[in-house]
């Protein structure tokens, strides 16, 4: 993806809920950065409340943020007003959510239909791209049937249609197999990869699943509100710097960025662990229990000399 211009900038994203009478607001984003770019194929994957339908609904103009900046091409979508949101997701953004979503009165045909219509596509020019998508998914012979005589892959064909039927230029899916098989997470996945491929229409895919996260080019890990983890192509480990955290839950539980993780993987309970009060606050230190490395823990790459951090992976040795 080197060299592809910038879609999508978010930096610095909050969203914090009030909460219930006598209780603590709740925090669920916290200053996260993400960006995308144009015809990119990323997921983010996190477990329940980890704030993964938050960040979507956010990132898809649906949601103000607490505080932050989104900006796609460079304009900034925060400040705008819902007269100009509603005409901007509708030409910039196709959504699909688990549930599907569509009009149960109306055909699958007429959802997509609809769906075009309220961009003000003319009626004619409407049937035929509703036609020639739903086609070209599979469903030439199920179009015409209601939402509840089509099985879960088709209902989420349907709704893969109608988020592209606009042709935009970012399409965001929130648990997109959540409610379907697993032969049918694969065709519905597959479905994604091909018309990534065969597109500039970037994906942006929000899950529980690694498998389904591995479909995606690149995928971002999202733990209790920030990204603490990147893989695949075009990761930036150093846009990481500022999430790398070590948490104490307040239940006594300890959650450790991913590099550090893997090199406990490695080395077990060989580790020294002291903690550094200075003028920014008290920090966590950890280092193994042996005089130098010769590899690197996280990525086994060979390291040269004395080093803090990995010059392949980016990891934190010291």
């Amino acid at each position: 993806m080197d060299g592809q211009e910038l879609l999508l900038n978010a930096q610095g994203l909050y969203s914090i809920y009030e909460g219930l009478e006598g209780s603590t607001n709740v925090v669920a984003l916290r200053g996260l950065n993400i960006e995308l770019k144009k015809g990119e194929f990323v997921s983010i994957v996190g477990t329940s409340g980890a704030g993964k339908s938050t960040l979507m609904r956010i990132i898809g103009g649906l949601q103000k943020p607490s505080a932050g900046s989104i900006k796609y091409n460079g304009k900034e979508i925060v400040r705008m007003s819902e007269d100009d949101l509603v005409p901007f997701r509708r030409s910039q953004i196709g959504f699909i959510f688990q549930e599907g979503n569509l009009i149960p009165e109306l055909s699958g045909f007429d959802n997509v239909v609809k769906t075009l219509r309220y961009a003000d596509v003319g009626f004619s020019d409407a049937r035929k791209r509703a036609d020639e998508l739903l086609r070209s998914l599979g469903l030439a012979s199920r179009m015409h049937d209601l939402p509840h005589r089509l099985s879960g892959g088709e209902l989420q064909r349907v709704s893969i249609a109608r988020a592209l039927a606009n042709n935009p230029a970012l399409v965001l899916a929130d648990e997109p197999t959540g409610n379907i098989d697993y032969a049918n997470t694969d065709q519905v996945m597959q479905i994604f990869k091909d018309l990534h491929n065969d597109s500039e229409t970037a994906f942006l895919i929000v899950t529980h699943s690694q498998h389904v996260a591995s479909y995606a080019d690149r995928h971002l890990e999202l733990s209790d509100g920030m990204i603490i983890g990147q893989h695949g192509s075009g990761s930036n480990l150093y846009s990481l710097a500022e999430s790398r955290s070590v948490v104490v839950t307040e239940i006594g539980n300890l959650t450790l960025p991913p590099e550090l993780l893997g090199a406990l993987d490695q080395y077990g309970l060989l580790w020294d662990f002291s903690f550094d009060v200075n003028g920014n606050g008290p920090r966590i230190i950890g280092k193994p229990s042996i005089q130098q490395l010769d590899k690197c823990p996280v990525c086994k790459s060979d390291l040269n000399g004395d080093t803090f951090n990995c010059s392949s992976c980016g990891a934190k040795l010291n």
